[in-house]
């Protein structure tokens, strides 16, 4: 179970990853990113991703160490 779970995380986390460098190439750019929020509301920002592959990697870290001593 630890093991699948490790493994979703870490392509979470590659997602995640790839997403926050398309924003911050579009900020770059001086793009206007692609507003992902509800209308109306507050878009996420390149920054959510990067803190979501922090925790997506962390949780897969997490799951490979506990399988590793298993």
């Amino acid at each position: 179970m630890e093991k699948q779970l490790s493994l979703l995380a870490y392509r979470l986390g590659m997602i995640c990853t790839v997403l926050a460098l398309v924003f911050r190439v579009l900020t770059a750019l001086k793009m206007t990113p692609p507003l992902l929020g509800v209308p109306g509301g507050s878009a996420i920002s390149g920054l959510s991703f990067l803190h979501g592959a922090v925790l997506f990697f962390a949780l897969a870290i997490a799951g490979w160490c506990r399988t590793a001593r298993s």
